[in-house]
C-alpha cells in the first residue's frame, strides 16, 4: 500500500492485503494484531479494521513502581490523609453497617447525595441536588458524560494536548476527537469556533484549569469568551474540574459562565485520594434519568460503604484540611521546579504562584522526547512524554512531569536534578 493512511480509514481485510502485498494471511493478520496491541488498529467482529490513534494509557502513565521515582503518575499525597481516613474507618466500623451492605436505588442514597451537593457549593457550583449523579471516579465520569450527550461519529473537540484517557474513551465509543489550539492561557476560543464552522463540532471536553499535561489555568475573562463561543455554536461542553481546587480563589468553574451548556466533572481523587473513587456529574435536569441508567448500565453504583466514607470525611472537614494542604504542597513543589529547572522552560514558569500538579518541561534542541524518556529510565526515573498527550500533529518535544510523585522533597530534588543534569548535558 503507498501513501498515508488516515485516521479512521477503514483496512482491507487480512486476504486482500496478503494477496495485494504477496505475503500470507497469517503473516497479516500478525501484524494487524501487534498494531492493535499498540492502540494504532482498532477493530470489531463485522466491522473490519480501522485505523486509530495511539492510546496506550500504561505505555505513558505507570502505576505505582518499586524502586523507581514515578514521576509520570499525578496524585496527591496520603500523608495528611491518614490520620481522618483512620479516624473515619473506626467510626464507620462502629455504625450500623448493615445499612451500607446492600444494592441502594438508581439514583443513590439521599443522605450521602445531600452531603456530596453542600460540597459541590462549596466548589462554587450552583446547582439543584437533583442533577448530582455519582459515578465510580472520574473517568468512569467522563465515559458516562461521552455516552449521554454524543452520538457513535460525532466529532467531539479536544485540547490539542490532552490526557490520554479522555482519547481512550472517544476511540473505545466511536466518537471522532477534533484537536483545538492551546495557548499559553488554555483553549483558543477562536480555533473551536472556525473548526464548528468547518465541521459540526457536538461536545468540548475541556480542562480550564491545571490543564493535562500543560498545568495552564484559562482566566476568567478567556472563560466568558468560550462561553460566548459554545453557546453561539450550541456545543455541549464537558467541563472536567478534578483539579479546579489548585487554582486562584478569583478563578470560577467554567461551568458557572455556561450552565445550561455545561456538564460538571469532579471527584475526590486529586484533591484528597485516587482510594476514594468517587466521580461526580452535574447533569440538566431533563436528562437526568438517562445519565441514572448509563451508570446503572455500567457499574451500577459505587459501593455505599466507599460513599459513605467519604461522606464522614467530607462532614467531618477533613476533606477541606486536606485538599488545602495539597494545595500548599504543591505550590512549594513548583517554586522548587523553578529553582531546579532554571535554566531550562516550561510552561507557566514565570507566574508568581501556581500549584498544579505537574509541569510540561520543553526539551532542549536535539532532544526527542522518547530519547530522554529512554535515557531517565536509565536513572530508574520515570516521566511521560509528549506523544501520549496529543494523536495527531507534531508538537514540541516535550515531557510531563508530575511533582506530587515523591513522598518527600528530598526524592524530588534528587529527581529534578538529575532531569537538569541530563537534558543539560551535564552527566
Amino acid at each position: 500500500m503507498k501513501g498515508q493512511i488516515a485516521y479512521q480509514d477503514k483496512l482491507p481485510s487480512h486476504r486482500t492485503l496478503a494477496s495485494e502485498i504477496g505475503s500470507s494471511a497469517v503473516t497479516v493478520r500478525q501484524a494487524y494484531q501487534e498494531l492493535e496491541n499498540k492502540a494504532l488498529l482498532s477493530s470489531g467482529i463485522g466491522k473490519g479494521t480501522f485505523v486509530s490513534f495511539n492510546v496506550n494509557l500504561s505505555a505513558g502513565i505507570k502505576g505505582r513502581t518499586q524502586n523507581e521515582l514515578n514521576l509520570s503518575l499525578v496524585a496527591p499525597l496520603n500523608g495528611p490523609l491518614l490520620k481522618p481516613l483512620s479516624v473515619q474507618l473506626s467510626a464507620l466500623a462502629n455504625a450500623d453497617l448493615s445499612a451500607y451492605c446492600d444494592y441502594e436505588a438508581d439514583a443513590g442514597n439521599p443522605e450521602q447525595l445531600a452531603v456530596l451537593h453542600q460540597w459541590l457549593k462549596t466548589q462554587g457550583i450552583d446547582c439543584e441536588q437533583s442533577q448530582v449523579i455519582v459515578c465510580h471516579g472520574a473517568q468512569h465520569a467522563l465515559l458516562v458524560a461521552v455516552l449521554a450527550c454524543t452520538q457513535v461519529g460525532d466529532r467531539v473537540a479536544v485540547e490539542s494536548l490532552c490526557y490520554p484517557g479522555i482519547l481512550s474513551v472517544l476511540r473505545q465509543t466511536g466518537r471522532i476527537p477534533v484537536p483545538v489550539a492551546l495557548d499559553e492561557q488554555g483553549l483558543v476560543p477562536n480555533s473551536l469556533e472556525r473548526l464548528h464552522e468547518q465541521q459540526t463540532i457536538r461536545a468540548l471536553m475541556l480542562v480550564a484549569s491545571c490543564q493535562n499535561p500543560t498545568g495552564t489555568v484559562m482566566p476568567n475573562q478567556r472563560r466568558e469568551q468560550l462561553a460566548k463561543v459554545v453557546k453561539r455554536c450550541a456545543i455541549q461542553v464537558i467541563d472536567d474540574d478534578i483539579y479546579g481546587f489548585l487554582a486562584a480563589e478569583e478563578i470560577k468553574p467554567f461551568f458557572h459562565f455556561a450552565p445550561q451548556q455545561s456538564i460538571y466533572l469532579t471527584s475526590l481523587s486529586k484533591c484528597v485520594s485516587p482510594s476514594l473513587r468517587l466521580g461526580l456529574l452535574v447533569v440538566p435536569k431533563s436528562s437526568r434519568d438517562d445519565y441514572i441508567n448509563l451508570v446503572r448500565t455500567t457499574v451500577w453504583l459505587p459501593s455505599p460503604l466507599l460513599m459513605q466514607l467519604a461522606c464522614q470525611l467530607i462532614t467531618s472537614g477533613a476533606v477541606a484540611k486536606v485538599t488545602q494542604w495539597q494545595k500548599r504542597q504543591a505550590l512549594a513543589r513548583q517554586n522548587l521546579a523553578k529553582t531546579m529547572l532554571n535554566e531550562l522552560e516550561f510552561v507557566n514558569q514565570h507566574l508568581a504562584e501556581h500549584s498544579a500538579y505537574h509541569l510540561w518541561l520543553y526539551l532542549p534542541l536535539g532532544w526527542t522526547s522518547q530519547a530522554f524518556v529512554e535515557v531517565m529510565l536509565g536513572h530508574h526515573i520515570h516521566v511521560s512524554g509528549e506523544q501520549h498527550f496529543r494523536f495527531e500533529g507534531k508538537q514540541r518535544p516535550a515531557v510531563r512531569i508530575s511533582l506530587m510523585a515523591t513522598q518527600s522533597l528530598s526524592d524530588l530534588k534528587h529527581a529534578l536534578g538529575l532531569i537538569r543534569d541530563v537534558l543539560l548535558r551535564r552527566i
